[in-house]
Order: C-alpha cells, then structure tokens, then sequence
C-alpha cells in the first residue's frame, strides 16, 4: 500500500539519503545546484533541522510502499500575488528508480494536491530540469502544463 507521512525528528538520515539518491539522478551540472553534490551530511542535517523548525514554510514529505521509504517530497508554501494567496512550490519529488513505473508519481502529486488544498494552496508550481526528460513527460501526461520562463539562480 502507497502512503505518505510528513518527516518527523527520526527521519534525518533517511531523508539525507533519500536526498542524495535524489542528487544523483538529476543532477548532470554539478555547478547548477552550487555544487551540492559535495554538501557534507552534517549540513545536509543542519538544513533537515532547519526545515523542521519552519513548518508555515516548507513541509518535508516521505512516500512509502508497504512502509518502506521508496521516495520524499519537499514543499515549500508561499504567497503569490499572482494566484491571489498562498502557492505551493513544489521543490523537489523522487521517487526511487525501482519503484517507478507503478503510478507511484501519480499517487504521489494526488497526495501533495490534497495537501496543497487542506493548507488553503490557490496553485501549485515547480520547474523541472532541461535534463531530465522523464519528469516533463510525466508532469505533462499527469496534466500540468508547461510555463515558458527562464529559473535564475545567484548564489551567496
């Protein structure tokens, strides 16, 4: 059975490792993340931490099958002036490689739409990497539609 719970204090190293799997498989351009790849896991912790003590800001996500952790979401709420409330940014969704193919991604964004809604959400919104082909086709067939915009990026 698919479910999803939100991460809770016990989770960290899970959610670092489901993180770095994450890291793996999309990151092609090591610089375009700021060199994330080499963040040490006791800041990986620091940043778990941080996320938890900040809820009214971003909800950490753990998808699992039978309850084995086989993926995570990390959701970030903002307001727009543009949707007129509060958005959902959803800033990271993995599933693992063997798990895939089962309409796991499917019943996973069904999941962060409900949870979008219950937190009073007007839109949800994300980018998807140049690389990764997957992801657009199956954000696309699930029903969300493409916005051409450029995504900047400076890090300090």
């Amino acid at each position: 059975m698919f479910t999803y719970r939100k991460c809770e204090q016990k989770d960290a190293s899970l959610w670092i490792e489901l993180n770095r799997e994450f890291i793996v498989y999309e990151s092609q351009d090591d610089g375009l993340w700021n060199g994330v790849s080499r963040v040490s896991d006791q800041r990986f912790a620091q940043t778990f931490e941080e996320a938890l003590s900040s809820p009214e800001l971003i909800s950490l996500l753990i998808f699992e099958e039978d309850g084995a952790p086989i993926g995570f979401a990390n959701l970030m709420t903002i307001f727009s002036v543009w949707s007129h409330g509060k958005a959902l940014y959803l800033d990271d969704l993995f599933i693992r490689e063997e798990h895939r193919g089962k309409g796991y991604g499917k019943k996973a964004l069904a999941y962060i739409e409900a949870f979008a809604k219950e937190l009073g959400c007007k839109r949800i919104q994300f980018h998807s990497e140049a690389t990764n082909p997957n992801a657009r086709e199956f954000y696309t067939a699930v029903g969300y539609a493409p916005a051409e915009m450029y995504f900047y990026v400076k890090y300090f």
